[in-house]
Order: C-alpha cells, then structure tokens, then sequence
C-alpha cells in the first residue's frame, strides 16, 4: 500500500498547490504560472478571473479527494480518487500537447508536459496495482 499512497500523497500535493494559487491568487497564477521566472498562461490570451478562479477550485477538488483517499484508504475511495484524477489528468495533457507549439523553448516543453504525463500516469499506475485479484 506504500506506493499507493506515495502517489495519493504526490497527487494530492500537486494538485493543492496548483489549486490554492489559482484559487486564492488568480492574478499571480496567470501571470506567473509555473513560477522560476516562466510563464506559461499569459500567453494563451486575456485574463479571464473566472476561468482562473474555476480551475483552481477543479484542482483543490483533485486534492481534496486524493487526500482523502490516503486517509481513508478503502479501495473504493482510492479507486474513485484514481478514476477522477484521471478524468481531469487525460483532458488537461491531451490539450497541452496539442498546444505544445506555444511553449517558448524545448525546456519548457519538457517541463510544461511531464508532470502532466505524471498526472495521467500515477493514477492509472494505481488503478494497476489495486486491480481485483492482484496481490498487494
């Protein structure tokens, strides 16, 4: 079960920080997302407070149910949790690829797609492991 809430733990820390800033901080998170001196929304067109403000929320629901799911820990919750983040990680990285054209240099495609790839990818990497019948 360590794994398991390694990445509950990773999805939930990822996502809270993600959401807090865009939800609590919307301005800062347009114009200064991801941080280190990049940009990455900025770019994309107008500020657009609600949009901001929205998918802030979305991503602080993310945490909220994978933190819940280390808590709890039954095999339905963490499979809900898994299954949700996946429903939201699958969209968002199918988008950013198609969009990978408006990232400035190749290293901040590379930082903008993977930990994208890493949402859609731990997830399902646990939906593996708890699967009916696997030895845990």
């Amino acid at each position: 079960m360590k794994p398991v809430k390694s990445i509950l733990y990773y999805l939930a820390i990822s996502n809270g920080i993600t959401g807090i800033w865009a939800l609590f901080f919307p301005q800062k998170f347009y114009s200064s997302f991801p941080g280190m001196g990049l940009h990455w929304i900025d770019i994309t067109g107008p500020y657009n407070e609600h949009f901001i403000v929205d998918i802030g929320a979305s991503f602080l629901a993310m945490a909220f149910l994978s933190l819940y799911a280390v808590v709890n820990l039954s095999d339905g919750i963490v499979r809900l949790a898994c299954l949700a983040n996946l429903v939201f990680a699958i969209p968002h990285l199918i988008y950013h690829l198609q969009m990978s054209h408006m990232f400035m240099t190749p290293v901040d495609k590379i930082l903008g797609i993977f930990p994208l790839v890493l949402g859609a990818i731990l997830p399902a990497t646990v939906l593996v492991l708890m699967r009916p019948g696997k030895k845990r």
